[in-house]
């Protein structure tokens, strides 16, 4: 899709309207956008923005780890503490569970106020699948970034094989969405502690100067809101000419899955970069099981040859590109805080169509190997488990990716017109075992069940009870 030779966006107005309703999330002209590549790049633009902070530093990351680089931004962060300006730091409490908690009291030491998000709680106990999967930072209301980046060691790797360096990309901005990106920091400030962000660190958007000819809208996405899953559903039904999409972890939602298939079937080139080696190599072999019904739909899958990619992007139509935190999977769709920034420009989406195709350059394409009546799902090249042992730099988390599980073994076993393969078999077997295992225990032994059940039963009523007590104690109190 062009534009009409003038800068200005294509007649696409009912698009950007219905966008803008289904994500919450205005279009603000007038930004300055800088593509940001892997995490050396990103890492050197992050700390000298903080360098150049005069009144207060916001930074949320779902990985804040005490390594090299994890003690430079600490050193960074305490510098302009003791300096005066205000720093607030959120982490997320799962993501940085193995970080000491005397790198936490340097920085609080030095100044700095900083917050874990959403801890165990007694009162919530299934609130911990629900994450701070976010990457953040903005300075002074006049600076923001935004991505896949985490801050740990990890992403400065690159394949003693290959050579090819861990895959990951940000954006950063100046302008007016600088504005809503700091107030997706200030919403979970707020959730995250006692004492609520001061106004003078909540900028309006009206209050920020131009500083580019960008437009951009910032998607928030929190628990249950399913704001950026709504902005792919409408994006993928929209689509003309092409989607070009790269996701670490690959195990897309029904919904989702059924748009992609929809569009490559009407024409769309609609392509999917994931790692071949994967930093959590559970997900990635779930991930393979439902490459088929993607390459039969004319959907095209590659797989990045270097120690992982951790880039969660989109752009479609070299006019809409999509850079931020948000994963195509169950737990960042719905039950994460994310954040995404979504550009409607076009030279954005020509420097992001070049570094997809950058990436294709480093990757290999899968296909559908025919053999007889069988359909093998395989890369051109296959790579032994030692190379992808060998070439794996960094250590993933699993949160919230359980419930995929199921779902992805649970396709395995409906009846199809090709044959299952050995990934899919070994999926199908094990999930079907061991529903079978559970029922016939049960059978043998119902009270093995029963008494579990009961006291979930007593500790999620009980906790309903209280819960419910306090509301309406609170509601009294008001009235």
């Amino acid at each position: 899709m062009a534009t009409n030779g003038h800068g200005e966006r294509p007649g696409r107005r009912r698009l950007d309207r219905a966008l803008a309703r289904v994500s919450d999330a205005p279009l603000r002209e007038g930004n300055g956008l800088h593509l940001l590549k892997n995490g050396p790049d990103t890492y050197e633009d992050w700390l000298a923005a903080i360098a150049r902070a005069e009144r207060w530093v916001h930074l949320d990351n779902y990985i804040f780890q005490a390594d090299e680089i994890g003690h430079r931004f600490a050193a960074a962060l305490g510098s302009k503490a003791e300096s005066g300006v205000r720093v607030r730091v959120l982490y997320d409490w799962f993501g940085c569970l193995d970080v000491p908690r005397s790198f936490w009291k340097g920085l609080r030491r030095a100044g700095a106020e900083v917050r874990p998000v959403n801890p165990p709680a007694f009162g919530y106990p299934l609130g911990v699948i629900r994450r701070d999967h976010r990457k953040l930072l903005v300075v002074d209301g006049e600076y923001a970034s935004t991505g896949g980046v985490c801050i740990a060691d990890g992403w400065m790797v690159r394949s003693p094989e290959n050579g090819l360096p861990y895959r990951d990309t940000a954006v950063s901005v100046r302008g007016p969405a600088v504005a809503d990106l700091d107030l997706a920091f200030a919403g979970l400030w707020d959730e995250s502690g006692a004492a609520p962000l001061p106004e003078e660190e909540r900028p309006g958007a009206g209050g920020i100067a131009r500083s580019g000819d960008g437009a951009a809208r910032v998607v928030i996405q929190e628990p249950q809101k399913l704001r950026t899953l709504r902005f792919l559903q409408l994006l993928t039904a929209g689509v003309e000419e092409r989607l070009w999409i790269t996701d670490p972890y690959f195990l897309s939602m029904p919904i989702l899955t059924q748009s992609l298939m929809a569009a490559a079937g009407d024409g769309v080139d609609v392509r999917v970069l994931t790692p071949a080696t994967n930093d959590l190599p559970w997900i990635g072999a779930l991930s393979r099981t439902g490459y088929r019904q993607f390459l039969e739909a004319g959907v095209r899958i590659f797989e990045y040859a270097g120690p992982m990619i951790h880039a969660k992007t989109v752009v479609a139509d070299g006019w809409y590109s999509k850079v931020g935190s948000t994963n195509l999977n169950f737990s960042s769709l719905s039950a994460n805080w994310e954040i995404d920034l979504v550009v409607e420009d076009a030279g954005f989406a020509a420097q992001m169509e070049a570094l997809f195709e950058q990436d294709l350059a480093n990757a290999r394409e899968v296909n559908l190997v025919r053999s007889g009546r069988t359909r093998e799902v395989q890369p051109e090249r296959p790579m032994r488990a030692s190379d992808r042992r060998a070439r794996r730099g960094v250590a993933g988390t699993g949160s919230g990716a359980g419930a995929t599980a199921f779902r992805v073994g649970n396709a395995a076993l409906r009846k199809g017109s090709v044959p299952l393969q050995t990934h899919e078999r070994t999926l199908a077997g094990a999930i079907s075992g061991a529903v079978l295992l559970s029922s016939l225990l049960t059978l043998r032994f119902p009270r093995i069940l029963a008494w579990p059940l009961a006291l979930l039963g007593s500790v999620f009523g009980g906790l309903g009870v209280i819960r419910a007590l306090r509301a309406s104690l609170s509601r009294d109190g008001r009235e």
